[in-house]
């Protein structure tokens, strides 16, 4: 990833907080802050992160602590340049099955760290990492961050909620929040469960020459986005972004299921049939980000496009099977 001289500078020895950091993105954003020569603690309770995920270096501290409930927060905030959260349940289904663990992780977990960071005289940026599941059924395409929000599942209203402290714990305590609403991120490593996003649900599948399920008639659209460019949009937030600030992060291009299956049998190779079952409840139908407030602020601009970032994510899962 190119990360101009100016922002490369600004993490240089400088103590990196992040939250979710043994996840998948979490992780990719630990390992990229290291390798810019920053300090990097992760607080990760590893229900769904995984150690290995980690590099080994002797810059990294690895807190294995749950967010919403570890007593010792205040003295990892303490001190901290960057806080980078991603902590969080994900998962529209997961949430509507477990609505109170989905509260107290993404609400619960996001309210404490923000009043940790009240008096945090060294804290340059919080990044908030929020989801674009917040507006629900798109009245308009492509989304603006002005779009009406209804969410349609508990996952979307936590994420919701938790942006929402983020902006007050600017506006009433001066914590220096910039929030990221992300549309759908795929990449490495692979999360394998039953909640995981499409891409990797197909990789997996087309790795074992099993048919790909849709669910409704494929024509529903997304917005998908590499790892890496939400990287980017990270560190650009934490380097330029002005606090109390929203961000759309997205590519601004809308793929279908149904491309998106035909795509990946053709990078892989692997012909197997298309199969398609009922709509799941809680996803919606459209969603694309309309990134030009990103693109003016944060001079951000995604540099994979789907067949790029599907290509490279094939070939690293092939180097590890």
């Amino acid at each position: 990833m190119i990360i101009p001289d100016e922002f490369a500078r600004k993490f240089r020895g400088s103590y990196c907080l992040v939250t979710g950091g043994a996840g998948f993105i979490g992780s990719n954003l630990a390992t990229i802050l290291l390798e810019l020569g920053a300090q990097v603690c992760v607080l990760d309770n590893l229900l769904t992160g995984k150690r290995e995920n980690l590099p080994d270096h002797p810059n990294l501290q690895l807190v294995e602590e749950d967010l919403a409930g570890y007593e010792g927060l205040g003295q990892l905030v303490e001190g901290s340049n960057y806080i980078f959260h991603l902590a969080a349940m994900v998962g529209n289904l997961k949430s509507i099955e477990q609505p109170e663990l989905d509260a107290r992780t993404n609400v619960m977990g996001s309210v404490r760290l923000y009043n940790a960071c009240r008096k945090t005289s060294s804290l340059v940026k919080l990044v908030y990492s929020s989801s674009s599941a917040m507006f629900g059924e798109a009245a308009s395409i492509p989304i603006d961050e002005g779009h009406r929000q209804t969410p349609e599942s508990f996952y979307a209203l936590s994420k919701m909620t938790g942006e929402h402290y983020a902006m007050l714990a600017h506006a009433l305590w001066e914590v220096p929040t910039v929030c990221l609403r992300y549309f759908n991120v795929y990449g490495m490593p692979m999360e394998r469960n039953e909640y995981t996003g499409v891409i990797s649900i197909f990789f997996d599948r087309l790795q074992e020459q099993q048919a790909l399920t849709i669910y409704g008639d494929g024509e529903q659209y997304r917005d998908f986005i590499y790892v890496t460019d939400i990287l980017q949009a990270n560190l650009r937030a934490a380097a330029i972004g002005n606090p109390g600030r929203v961000f759309n992060i997205g590519t601004g291009n809308r793929t279908t299921i149904r491309s998106l299956a035909e795509a990946m049998i053709d990078i892989t190779g692997h012909v197997v049939p298309i199969e398609y079952q009922g709509f799941r409840p809680g996803e919606v139908r459209r969603s694309v980000a309309d990134i030009d407030r990103a693109r003016r602020e944060l001079h951000f601009e995604p540099r994979f496009g789907l067949h790029a970032g599907l290509d490279e994510m094939w070939q690293e899962i092939r180097r590890d099977t």
